[in-house]
């Protein structure tokens, strides 16, 4: 492409760029993001770019577990990366990270003792699964004018722990903001519980979507611009 005398952006990829442009140039505030999965040294620079854009961070699954033992709570046997608890915390010191105030865990993926409780309750025995959206979070989505989503809020593959992405995903379908969503998980899950066109736009672009978003010039648009 860089020696083509003539290159152009296909369809898709000039959609791409538009609509991530608008989440991450173009936006209205207020900004929510709502960043959900396993870990968080695969989303930290996407969570630091972010987190000097949006004006609220929703975490959820096992990043959201991280924040909340970075914060001294007990997560029992939640997954977590120790590696990452220093760095999450001087992000969660930031004042921008939402954390969940009830959770769902069980002692097993198969729901053994399942049962809601606080945050502040979790016995060491235990893993956390899923998370409750308070009304304060609801509210903050309700009145966004800019939404991003990538990644689930638990383990809603099992139908035990998805209310949490479940709940999340119908706030977002009532939403009046731009939402922009991202990442395999969050399609699944847009899928599963509203439609496509409930969501202003569902990115395709894979691991691209996270680089792009978090501030990265990807090598197809930095070629394609040295064309104009």
């Amino acid at each position: 492409i860089m020696n083509a005398p003539i290159a152009c952006a296909g369809l898709l990829l000039k959609k791409e760029e538009n609509f991530l442009s608008q989440a991450l140039k173009k936006y209205e505030r207020p900004y929510v993001a709502i960043i959900g999965g396993a870990k968080v040294s695969t989303k930290l620079d996407l969570i630091k770019h972010i987190n000097e854009v949006a004006d609220h961070i929703i975490v959820g699954g096992g990043i959201a577990n991280t924040f909340i033992k970075s914060s001294g709570l007990n997560v029992g046997n939640s997954l977590t990366e120790q590696s990452m608890l220093e760095i999450a915390k001087s992000i969660l010191d930031k004042g921008k990270i939402i954390l969940p105030n009830r959770v769902l865990t069980s002692k097993t993926f198969e729901g053994e003792d399942t049962k809601e409780t606080s945050i502040g309750n979790i016995g060491n025995d235990e893993m956390i699964l899923d998370l409750y959206l308070e009304q304060e979070t609801k509210t903050l989505i309700n009145n966004a004018k800019t939404i991003l989503w990538n990644g689930p809020m638990g383990v809603f593959e099992n139908s035990l722990f998805e209310n949490g992405t479940k709940e999340l995903s119908k706030e977002i379908a009532k939403s009046n903001a731009f939402s922009l969503a991202g990442g395999g998980e969050t399609l699944s899950a847009i899928n599963k519980y509203i439609k496509s066109d409930d969501v202003s736009y569902c990115s395709t672009g894979g691991g691209a979507f996270l680089e792009f978003m978090e501030g990265k010039v990807l090598p197809s648009i930095k070629a394609l611009n040295s064309k104009k």
